[in-house]
């Protein structure tokens, strides 16, 4: 738990008579932070209320390892928008990009997912307000009006909607309440950045409260694009969120909750990285064809140059890149206390997504490798995805309150339609032997994916001291994919209509002179691929607790195991030919001991975890050859045994009545025992292929496809070592309360290697992620108004975030960098 304030202690909801209807309100009520009038008075750590278990329960009695924030620790922590969260809690990483797209990217405890294709999921689930959010496209989420948010790490696969195997992202908003209030709120900062927020709360009867809340983020791009002069990697970013509340009676209750959110903003172009001991295939073919011929330099030339540009934020990108995506969502919950020790929610959603993207994945200044959805005419739409879903929870307690149980169906319906992916090369003109080069291939993918589970878990109080808890979750998955391919209609090549023919490898002749390249050329259908798969597991869970009473340095705490498991549905790869070939259901165990410490007369809190994850089939991403277009394509398969094991510990102390201190600590180890991929690499002709290689003749190349042992790599975004370390400070004056807080975070030993030559190379690794942070905070003696100086990065540090590693079709790739010192101001009025 991070909380950097000290609070007048707040009643958590007690074991007997618990009354299940209640829950939101007794969580809102224990959330909420006590004036800052009150911190002296009563010096201990505030007790947290968390919803891990779908019931409102202590923190400190919780037996999962969790880390909740409410709205006053998120602002103290700098918190903004889901990305802050990766340097605050354990064992999380969160790229504000994903390889180029700035769409929700989460990794929890090494687990999560590259490929942002409808055709698979994440192993760590997003939830707002009890809703999956089923595509990482505009969930890069901006926190205004929040509640609490909840990081539970480890497998999720019991209680919450979709499976998941690494773990949850809960967010909660704040309900409507009967009161009139509000807040408008404003940031400035450097970088020209401009952002306001509001909230309005508003009873309409009695019974009926609405709230409404909106968002606006702006701030320009820090990467200086030197081929076009353009900043990317900027903001541009709104929300709304309406909500309405009805209480009719005293037990039941009715949100209907409606929002809206929409990103457009410039990609993050990489800087290019030279491998100088690898010879790309893909690169050596168009280098000879194209890429010399018409600019005189090869794509080894054409990354030196654009690394030798600037600093690390400074790249050379003909494409740039843009990324747009729309999120409109509604939900309706509806909860109803049958009995005082019995409840009936209901949680009915949709939610609907429009994205599109262009990247430059070559980091270079030609058009050596462009994807797109927006580039081209005949497929310049977003890709739609509806999600549908239907939840029935049945909370309850029994036995004189020794027994407490959630009981429940789930249901959810996704499809996507119109997903288009263009890969561009070109184009060049005039190629080799004077002829025109542009090699394109195209593809929608359409998915329908439906899954229905039901779940169960109990846990029985066998005294003050011991409980034990148990669940059982059974789930039905059923995923649809089509795939369809086009090509280049000749016929349209040429604006003043002349003829084209193919020559092989993207070569065109064509009638010169009076050739003119047409940009809107039409694409025909070649062919067509459709499947479908389905899966189902049983995940069980079972947990021991006990809870310790006051003795001696301990005022209060638990200890627990718990061993769970997870459930990831396989599906079909989107390889780009061929039929569809179908990647395994992900499987995990996981063994945790934990336990949560309050001491030193509750003015410190130490909780930790060890953990050991044992994975089956864990859904990786490779490349293959599209042999329509001699280029890489992305495709899906599984690493059939791999294990993470680390410990965790997140620890609080008041040390002075106003001295608030927090350290935190990972450390992990990521182990690939069984990983067969297939390497692409230029052949040896003069020798026979190796065992159980495959030889292919790429036109101008030959290449052979062999086996590849890849148990010996290091996991993606698994961070060896992670630190964080935070001092906030409590003054009280006569102009009001002033927080001054220090943050710093260390993450080390983190992989962002893609395929086997980049991980070989060792330059996607990087050896330390170091962020030093500042924040002044004040409150007036009203709390009407707060406002804040921050500062980011301070010390302007330059370290590896991400990249686009296609080093061995390229014989280069692309590295992202972490953004630059940021700083400004902020300053919010409640009424």
């Amino acid at each position: 738990m991070i909380n950097q304030r000290c609070v007048m202690p707040v009643s958590v909801p007690s074991r007997k008579g618990f009354a299940p209807v209640l829950m939101a309100a007794a969580v809102a009520s224990a959330l909420q932070i006590t004036p800052a009038t009150a911190v002296a008075q009563n010096n201990v750590l505030e007790e947290v209320v968390v919803t891990a278990r779908r019931r409102a329960e202590s923190l400190q009695e919780t037996p999962v390892a969790v880390t909740a924030m409410d709205a006053a620790a998120l602002r103290d922590a700098g918190v903004r928008n889901l990305s802050d969260l990766n340097q605050i809690a354990p064992s999380i990483d969160v790229a504000s990009a994903n390889g180029n797209a700035p769409l929700a990217n989460v990794y929890i405890r090494g687990v999560g997912q590259r490929n942002s294709g409808a055709n698979i999921d994440s192993g760590v689930g997003i939830y707002i307000d009890d809703v999956y959010a089923g595509r990482p496209d505009g969930a890069l989420l901006d926190l205004n009006d929040i509640q609490s948010v909840q990081v539970l790490r480890g497998p999720q696969g019991t209680l919450f909607g979709k499976n998941t195997t690494g773990g949850a992202l809960v967010f909660t908003t704040n309900r409507p309440t009967d009161e009139f209030e509000g807040s408008v709120g404003v940031r400035v900062g450097n970088y020209d950045r401009l952002d306001g927020d509001f909230v309005l709360n508003a009873p309409l009867t009695d019974n009926l409260w609405t709230r409404l809340s909106g968002v606006a983020r702006t701030r320009d791009g820090y990467i200086d694009n030197g081929f076009d002069g353009e900043d990317y990697m900027d903001e541009d970013r709104q929300s709304l969120i309406w909500q309405t509340r009805w209480v009719p009676t005293d037990n039941l209750t009715v949100d209907l909750n409606v929002n809206w959110a929409e990103t457009d903003q410039t990609m993050r172009p990489q800087k290019c990285m030279p491998v100088p001991e690898i010879i790309g295939w893909q690169a050596q073919i168009f280098d000879t064809i194209a890429i010399v011929p018409a600019t005189g330099k090869t794509v080894d030339e054409h990354c030196a140059e654009a690394r030798e540009a600037g600093d690390n934020n400074t790249v050379i990108s003909d494409l740039g890149g843009d990324y747009y995506a729309e999120n409109k969502g509604t939900s309706l919950t509806v909860e109803w206390g049958l009995t005082d020790d019995l409840s009936l929610k209901s949680i009915s959603a949709w939610r609907g997504t429009e994205a599109s993207q262009n990247d430059d994945l070559d980091s270079i200044g030609v058009p050596f490798l462009h994807r797109t959805n927006t580039v081209h005419p005949s497929f310049n739409s977003p890709s739609e995805s509806d999600q549908y879903s239907q939840e029935l929870q049945l909370v309850g307690s029994g036995f004189d309150e020794r027994l407490q149980y959630v009981t429940g169906l789930y249901w959810f319906q996704e499809e996507t339609g119109g997903r288009a992916n263009t890969s561009y090369l070109g184009p060049f003109d005039p190629a080799i032997a004077n002829l025109f080069f542009l090699n394109v291939s195209s593809s929608i993918l359409d998915a329908d994916n439906q899954a229905v589970a039901a779940f169960a878990q109990a846990e029985w109080e066998f005294n003050d001291n011991w409980r034990a808890t148990v669940g059982l979750r059974y789930t039905d998955e059923e995923r649809e994919l089509s795939r369809t391919n086009y090509a280049i209609d000749p016929a349209t090549l040429d604006a003043n209509g002349g003829p084209a023919f193919p020559v092989g490898g993207g070569l065109w002749a064509v009638q010169r002179p009076g050739f003119v390249y047409n940009p809107d050329f039409s694409l025909m259908e070649m062919d067509t691929a459709r499947d479908k798969v389905s899966n189902s597991d049983v995940t069980p869970m079972a947990s021991l607790q006990y809870l310790i009473d006051e003795m001696g340095w301990i005022d209060q705490g638990s200890v627990y195991l718990t061993y769970s498991e997870g459930f990831l549905s396989g599906g079909l790869s989107e390889a780009p030919t061929g039929d569809l070939e179908e990647f395994e259901p992900e499987e995990v165990e996981n063994w945790e001991l934990g336990f949560k410490l309050d001491l030193a007369d509750r003015r410190l809190r130490i909780n930790g975890a060890l953990f050991f994850t044992d994975y089956v089939n864990r859904q990786l991403t490779t490349l293959v050859i599209n042999p329509e277009t001699n280029s890489p394509s992305g495709a899906t398969i599984n690493a059939a045994k791999s294990s993470i094991d680390g410990v965790e510990l997140e620890t609080t102390w008041l040390a002075t009545d106003n001295l608030m201190l927090t350290f935190n600590m990972t450390l992990a180890d990521g182990d690939i025992q069984e990983f067969d991929d297939t390497q692409i690499l230029l052949a040896d002709t003069s020798v026979a292929p190796g065992p159980g290689c495959t030889r292919s003749n790429l036109s101008l190349v030959v290449v052979d496809a062999c086996p590849n042992d890849r148990s010996d790599e290091n996991l993606p975004r698994l961070a060896e070592q992670t630190y964080l370390l935070a001092a906030q400070y409590t003054i009280e004056t006569g102009m009001g309360t002033f927080l001054p807080r220090v943050q710093a975070s260390w993450k080390m030993d983190m992989e962002f290697c893609f395929d086997s030559s980049s991980c070989e190379s060792g330059l996607w690794f990087e050896d330390e992620q170091f962020e030093l942070s500042a924040r002044l905070t004040w409150i007036s003696p009203s709390e009407r108004w707060v406002g804040s100086l921050y500062g980011t990065n301070l010390t302007d540090e330059d370290y590896i975030v991400g990249g686009t590693a296609l080093v061995e079709s390229e014989g280069v790739g692309g590295l992202a960098y972490a953004p630059p010192r940021m700083y400004g101001a902020e300053l919010e009025y409640r009424f």
